[in-house]
């Protein structure tokens, strides 16, 4: 009778841990670079967002809208009417001055 044929023997190969100096030292390199790296494009992005700010900035103010504020302004201090659109009608509003507002507010607060 033959022999059956036996199966080879299988090996493994065993994988040591690496050294732990090893080890510190590229956790150390590599967070020394990530941090360089973080600074650095924080140093690029705040240097060209100053750039960008200071091209754009004016320091005189606009005409229009010195004068829209002190029509504004006036506006708040006397009685009147507009009309406003609701629901695609016109309706026809009042307008009290700022001073009296406040007394009718506080008035139904007491």
């Amino acid at each position: 009778m033959s022999a059956a044929p036996s199966a080879a023997p299988t090996t493994t190969e065993q994988i040591d841990d690496p050294e732990m100096g090893a080890t510190w030292f590229y956790s150390f390199v590599g967070i020394i670079f990530f941090v360089a790296f973080c600074l650095a494009v924080s140093v690029l992005f705040f240097g060209v967002q100053r750039d960008f700010t200071e091209e754009r900035v004016d320091d005189e103010k606009p005409a229009f809208s010195t004068s829209l504020r002190s029509e504004q302004q006036s506006l708040l201090g006397q009685y009147g009417t507009y009309t406003e659109q609701v629901n695609d009608k016109p309706v026809e509003r009042v307008r009290i001055p700022i001073e009296r507002a406040m007394e009718l507010m506080s008035a139904q607060g007491k």
